[in-house]
């Protein structure tokens, strides 16, 4: 465990990890308001309460997921716990590319944008609400990300915000390569367990931000916004797989004054 948690601090030092990911530094907006997206206080259950069957659950998985820390897997959960633009990175191998800023921004932009409705805007009401303690502190013990504890400590646990990007992302990457979707949603569901093998959330705020994600990615179809970034990603992703076929043009309608002037 030892050389496991060098290992860890090494790779924060090279890399850093955000809490959240930061639009602001980048220039870019999320489509939707904390109005537009459903209220997560009104379409998820309460979370379990100690001393419940749900509860004893929970700390279950908690206790199997910490087996797995010592492992490569849990190496890639702490990786997966960073929130700023590399997270798209982590798709690279169930999407078939590597989605880059400089390299293909229209998907990047759609992508980038999106994740803060999933993870921020979609959780914060039930967040705010409940106030969850987060396993790393009910028990007393240190997380995999022990540099975000000071921070986690009071953000409520309940649903996962992280969880709902990698959920999020994963639906949306469905919709530009549906022929992936089992490797994507795969991935999608992985990154999202990983927060319960780092220490800083339950099994059962994985779940509540599984119904979280569908939510918005329901409403963000209906934003036209989003639908012509979406439509620009598709061009750019098909185009970077060697498949785009420019539009048909359309033949130019004769009228009344053309077919004069012929004649």
């Amino acid at each position: 465990m030892k050389h496991f948690m060098l290992t860890i601090a090494a790779f924060i030092a090279v890399s850093g990890l955000s809490f959240p990911g930061s639009l602001a530094a980048q220039n870019l907006t999320p489509y939707l308001s904390q109005e537009a997206v459903a209220s997560s206080l009104a379409i998820l259950p309460a979370p379990p309460e100690p001393g419940s069957v749900e509860f004893l659950l929970d700390e279950y998985c908690y206790q199997r997921a910490k087996l797995l820390r010592d492992t490569p897997r849990g190496h890639q959960a702490v990786v997966d716990a960073n929130m700023d633009g590399s997270v798209l990175l982590q798709f690279a191998e169930s999407f078939g590319l590597e989605i880059r800023q400089e390299t293909m921004p229209a998907t990047y932009e759609l992508l980038m944008r999106a994740k803060e409705c999933f993870g921020t805007y979609g959780c914060s009401e039930a967040k705010n609400h409940y106030k969850r303690t987060r396993p790393f502190a009910y028990y007393g013990e240190p997380s995999l990300t022990p540099q975000s504890e000071a921070w986690l400590v009071h953000n409520g646990s309940y649903p996962s915000g992280h969880s709902a990007n990698f959920y999020g992302l994963s639906y949306i990457l469905c919709t530009l390569r549906p022929e992936c979707q089992d490797a994507i949603l795969k991935r999608g569901e992985d990154g999202a367990y990983s927060r319960v093998i780092v220490g800083v959330h339950w099994m059962s705020d994985i779940q509540a931000s599984h119904i979280v994600a569908a939510a918005v990615f329901a409403r963000l179809q209906a934003d036209e916004e989003y639908k012509a970034q979406w439509r620009l990603a598709k061009e750019e992703v098909d185009r970077a797989l060697g498949r785009y076929v420019e539009p048909a043009r359309q033949p130019r309608r004769r009228t009344a004054t053309n077919r004069a002037s012929a004649n």
